[in-house]
């Protein structure tokens, strides 16, 4: 009987997803940002039914009350996704092309630079899967082991790795963002494409599949989001090279996850919807209950540690040593509601929720036809917080902070650099009027 309204509870969460898509079709009547956000939520949840089935034990028993909670912070959460409405929008205001490349050439020479080290890692795991494929495993260990002795001891080993994962979301709105010009840059361009694929052949060749998703969620989801502004030619060549990339990537997780998972009991399919679909089911055992907070220690540490908070995890290590306590921490996937509601409760998240999503609208708002730069900033913010974390966990938590603190400055930056133009516009032509 459990597991008959269990599964009921699990296919009326899918029906509800079902349903917000086709509302939200009817109503825009092309495939947009907002969609492709949806329906990763939807993907989720199926796979979280195949999950359940699988692994009934575990998750017994399953409530729809926590479903219709995540549901509700989801929609408001990505809300300003879903009211960027490109129909209405017919360019995008032009910002200081001067800032911009400068950081495009920050991200493509951090990036790149790195590129002789990730290739020789690269090649030594591939000669090791290819003589027995289990080897994946072993890379991943390797990995974590010195992630352990590593983080959270104070020293920068690595200036251009850090400041390059800091772009590794933003480097892909700059992509699109420069695809959109009439006047492009070639060498630009192309930079910016190897730098986002050596970002996830560096992942690949530590054996992680989850920051090579993250890219992979980023570039389609961006893509739905500058479609519009992209020429006939160069949506062209962007499905051709992004559909082969997308191929290979996906031909290399796999490869990983039979690597990583042979020996897994169950197989690695079973790993795989797994992976896709157990933040759902964990978020309903432990979401709205976990047997105490975490006090912003996984979503905001930097910004803790910043204003004088003591006893803060510099890791996740320690982070786990500190709440060992709890049900569940970070070792398993609970979406990023799940790591609001589990850093300052069932009451407090929908409150952060609010304030954030009001903040991010009365910033966004379009005028004249026409996106600010540093409003597609914010909104791409938004964007990756939403179909990364729906499907994992917060990916701007721990070290991810410091790419809110980057986003948050190239925003004002571009916002203060954008007033300050129109109000010299402004005087000029108050001077042209009074001399005539």
């Amino acid at each position: 009987m459990v597991q008959i309204i269990s599964n009921i509870n699990i296919v009326a969460y899918i029906l509800i997803w079902i349903v917000t898509i086709i509302v939200y079709q009817k109503k825009k009547k092309q495939i947009d940002a907002g969609t492709i956000c949806m329906v990763s939520f939807f993907c989720y949840a199926v796979a979280s039914l195949f999950l359940y089935n699988d692994n009934k034990d575990d998750f017994n028993p399953v409530h729809f009350f926590p479903f219709l909670y995540l549901y509700l912070m989801l929609m408001l959460a990505s809300y300003p996704i879903l009211k960027y409405d490109t129909l209405k929008i017919r360019k995008i205001q032009t910002p200081n092309l001067l800032f911009v490349k400068m950081l495009v050439l920050i991200f493509i020479m951090t990036t790149l630079v790195r590129l002789p080290d990730i290739l020789m890692r690269f090649s030594e795991g591939l000669k090791l899967m290819m003589i027995d494929i289990a080897a994946a495993g072993d890379i991943y260990n390797e990995t974590m082991a010195d992630s352990n002795a590593t983080l959270g001891d104070g020293t920068v080993s690595n200036l251009s790795a850090i400041i390059s994962n800091c772009f590794s979301n933003l480097g892909i709105l700059l992509l699109f963002y420069y695809l959109t010009l009439n006047k492009q840059n070639k060498f630009l361009v192309l930079g910016l494409l190897l730098s986002c694929i050596t970002l996830m052949l560096g992942n690949i060749a530590i054996s992680q599949r989850g920051p090579v998703v993250d890219i992979l969620l980023n570039l389609v989801i961006t893509y739905y989001a500058f479609r519009k502004f992209l020429s006939d030619k160069v949506k062209l060549s962007v499905k051709w090279i992004g559909g082969s990339v997308l191929i290979l990537v996906l031909v290399a997780i796999l490869a990983l996850t039979i690597g990583r998972f042979q020996n897994w009991g169950k197989g690695p399919l079973a790993s795989v919807y797994g992976y896709i679909g157990q933040q759902n089911l964990y978020f309903n055992k432990y979401g709205l209950d976990n047997g105490g907070i975490r006090y912003g220690d996984r979503t905001f540490p930097l910004f803790k540690q910043l204003l004088g908070f003591e006893n803060v995890p510099k890791s996740f290590w320690e982070r786990r040593e500190k709440y060992h306590n709890l049900k569940i921490n970070d070792e398993k996937f609970i979406s990023f509601v799940g790591d609001f509601t589990l850093d300052f409760g069932p009451y407090i998240a929908p409150i952060i929720f609010v304030l954030l999503t009001l903040f991010v609208l009365r910033r966004t708002k379009i005028r004249n036809g026409e996106v600010a730069f540093h409003q597609l900033i914010l909104l791409h913010l938004v964007m990756c917080i939403c179909v990364q974390g729906g499907l994992k966990l917060y990916s701007f938590a721990d070290t991810g902070n410091l790419q809110i603190i980057l986003y948050l400055v190239l925003y004002y930056i571009f916002r203060f650099d954008r007033d300050y133009r129109l109000l010299q516009s402004r005087k000029m032509t108050l001077g042209t009027i009074s001399q005539i």
